[in-house]
Order: structure tokens, then sequence, then C-alpha cells
């Protein structure tokens, strides 16, 4: 008789899957459930690109230019799990028309940040992690597995979320008569989760004694065309900048500060630019994330300098005057009529990182300068595929003769404020 060595026998099986014998969800079942995520995390993509401008609140801004491109990511990874399993994208947007879009459509008008955040964190993203484990308990672990590889950091990233989305209500709740805003708010949209049964519509529904009543506007919602600093800040259309940015590095810092008004371009352009396909949601919405982070990072070495970001004024006119153009215009005017420029060298973002590195010798902002640059370079990869070769069919030309007409209404726009004659409207290394 063979002998079998013994140590094969405690060889893990399944690569590690558990409960291989359990049935779980058909393909159908499990894509209809993938399906709901993935709408949900749509809308709240193009709810945190809606509200942006509109947040006067300088932390909450930001924060939602960073959900904004974590959620349209999700989006992208969930909707190609969905087609995986013999699903059309378009069934997911179906999703959304019945119970479970009337949520989201509640939180999209929240009329305020406190709102806004308690739609989100004390309603929608526990109901969401929720769901997420439920899904996961229910699925057969072995067929299911590549769902639920993807799901998992999907929650982590929620729940950690959960915990900044918190910290903003309980910030919020402090403004004057925060704490019933924030118990009416709550139970409003709670009723309209109760009403589509959950995020994954299977929990049971007690017809309320009264119709729900939706706060949303009958028109449509329309994102604020003002971009909005909290008391905090005092604001300038012209770019302004302060007695301290003679010194070069100084004036690194300062530019990059004040890209925020970039990343507002960008939420914009993101909400209002309809039926963009999938690929150019996720790069439109991380070129607005990027901007942030640019922003951050000039605030971050301002105010490692001792210089508090609200000592000087915000600029916030650098695309205000793209606001009434079309998206695709509004976003010629950043992606090709400023930063494709900024690549020239010598000068551009290559010799600001070369100067902070071998002149100025500062490695703080050496680094954000080096990825600065690197982010902008996809920058000018996103504008040449999405304008020039999406929208614009290939004609380089006729993109590059609307991006050069932002500019002139630019420099029109500021005359009309009297800007003062030979100021510049960007440096070598900002907007």
């Amino acid at each position: 008789m063979k002998t079998i060595p013994g140590y094969l026998s405690k060889l893990p099986g399944y690569t590690g899957i558990q409960d291989v014998a359990k049935v779980g969800m058909s393909v159908d079942q499990c894509a209809a459930l993938i399906g709901r995520f993935a709408a949900i995390k749509k809308r709240t993509a193009i709810i945190a690109a809606a509200h942006m401008t509109g947040a006067a609140e300088w932390e909450l801004k930001a924060a939602l230019g960073r959900w904004l491109w974590e959620d349209a990511t999700t989006y992208s990874r969930l909707e190609k799990r969905v087609t995986e399993m013999r699903a059309s994208k378009a069934s997911i947007d179906k999703v959304l028309d019945y119970q479970l879009g009337d949520l989201l459509t509640e939180i999209l008008h929240a009329p305020g940040p406190l709102e806004l955040c308690v739609g989100f964190f004390e309603v929608l993203s526990p109901a969401f992690c929720a769901a997420i484990k439920t899904y996961m308990e229910r699925t057969q672990p072995l067929v299911d597995q590549p769902t639920i590889r993807l799901m998992k950091p999907i929650l982590a990233e929620e729940e950690e979320r959960l915990i900044t989305g918190r910290a903003f209500v309980e910030a919020l709740s402090q403004m004057d008569n925060g704490a019933k805003i924030r118990e009416d708010w709550k139970n409003h949209f709670q009723s309209f989760l109760h009403a589509a049964g959950g995020i994954l519509g299977d929990e049971p529904v007690t017809k309320p004694s009264t119709p729900l009543k939706p706060r949303a506007a009958e028109d449509e919602f329309r994102l604020s065309r003002e971009f909005l600093r909290d008391a905090r800040f005092e604001t300038t259309i012209t770019k302004s900048p302060p007695e301290f940015t003679k010194d070069a590095l100084y004036d690194n810092m300062w530019g990059r500060s004040q890209e925020m008004t970039a990343a507002e371009l960008m939420a914009s352009v993101v909400y209002e630019w309809e039926d963009l396909p999938t690929d150019a949601f996720v790069d439109l919405a991380r070129h607005c994330w990027d901007e942030v982070r640019h922003s951050l990072m000039g605030c971050a070495a301002l105010e490692a300098a001792g210089i508090p970001i609200n000592s000087f004024p915000s600029w916030i006119g650098y695309a205000h005057h793209t606001m009434n153009v079309p998206p695709p215009k509004r976003y010629a005017h950043l992606a090709l009529a400023t930063e494709a420029k900024l690549m020239a060298y010598p000068g551009g973002k290559r010799g600001a990182w070369e100067y902070l590195r071998d002149v100025a010798k500062h490695p703080l902002t050496t680094t954000f300068a080096d990825f600065d640059w690197a982010d902008e370079v996809n920058h000018v990869g996103f504008g040449r595929k999405w304008l020039i070769e999406w929208h614009f069919k290939g004609n380089r030309e006729e993109a590059r003769k609307v991006a050069d007409e932002t500019t002139a209404e630019r420099e029109a726009y500021y005359a009309q404020l009297d800007k003062k004659p030979g100021e510049s409207l960007s440096s070598s290394t900002s907007y």
C-alpha cells in the first residue's frame, strides 16, 4: 500500500476559502445587488461634485473632492463586475428608478453642509457598510470570490471614511440649531431608506401612516456658480499674491495653495458634463482630487512655515469666468490653456521642482513639487484623451481654438474688474 506523507493532509484546501459547500446566491441575484452598490456610488460621486463649489467650509470642500474620486473609482470597479456577471451597464441606472433613487435625490438637495453630512454619514454610509457585510455573508465564497475580493477594500475605505464623516457631523452640529437640524434630517433620510427596503431592497417595509414628503426642490438641482469660502477667509477674484510671495520659495507655496479654485472648476465639469464614459468620469474625478491635493500641499507648506492659510485672501477667480460656458470649454481652460503650457521646459513644473531641490533646498516643497509635476503630466493626458480625441474627435486645431478663447475671455473678464495693466495671469508654476 502506498504511503502518503502526513503533511499533505494538512495543506490548506480551496486556497484557504471556507464553507465551499454553501449554496449562496445565483449569478442574477449577485449581479442585481452589485448593481445597487454601483448605482449608489455613481450617485454619491455626483452628489460630491454637485456640492463642492457651494461648500463654504474649507475642510468639507476638500473632503468632497476626495470622496468624489474615491466613489467614482469604486463605481467603475463595481460596474465592471456587473458586466462580468451577464448583466449590462444599463441595469445599474435602472436601480435608481425606484425608492433608492429618491433617497439619493433627497441627499443631493440637502440645503446645507450639516444636512449633507447627516445624509451621507448617519444614514447612507452605515447602511452601505452593513449591506456589504450582508452580501459577503450570503454569497457563495468560492464561486463569487472575485466580488468578495472587490468588496473588502470598498468596505474598509467606507468604514475609514465614516470616522471622518462622523467628525464632520459632530462639528457641524455645533452651528445654530444644529442638534434639531441633525435629528430632523436624519429621520427624514431614514424614512426614504426604509421605504426603499434598505440598501439591498429586501428589508421589511411597512406603509408609513402618512405619505413621504420629499424636500427636494421641484426644479433640477443647480450647483453654486460661486466658489464659496467660510467666514475665516477673505476672497479675491483677480490674482493678488501676498507680500511674502516676493520670495520665490513662498511664491511656490502660495501658488500651490490656491489651486482649490481649479478643483472647484473640475467638480463643476464632472457634475455638468453629461454622458461622460465611465473612464472619463473617473479621470476627471481624479483630476479634481489632484487639484485638491495640490492646494492642500501648499497649505501644509505654508502652515509649516508659520503662515496660516486664512491670513491672506483666497483666490477664487482662476476659473470664475468659465462657469457660464459649457463643461468641455470650461475643462479646456484648465487642461489645455493652462496645464499643457506648464509642461514647457526650462521653467514649468520641472523647473519649479529643480529650483526647490537645488536652489531653495527645501525638502518638503521639493517632494510636493515632484508629485505635483507627475500629476500634471497625467492631466495633460486627460485633456488630450477626453477633449482632443473624444470630444473634438481628434480635431486638435478646434480644441486649441476653444482653449485660446478661454484665455482671451479671462483677460476680458479681469479687465472688467479693473485688473492692473501688465498683471500676470499665471506664473510658471501655478494657475
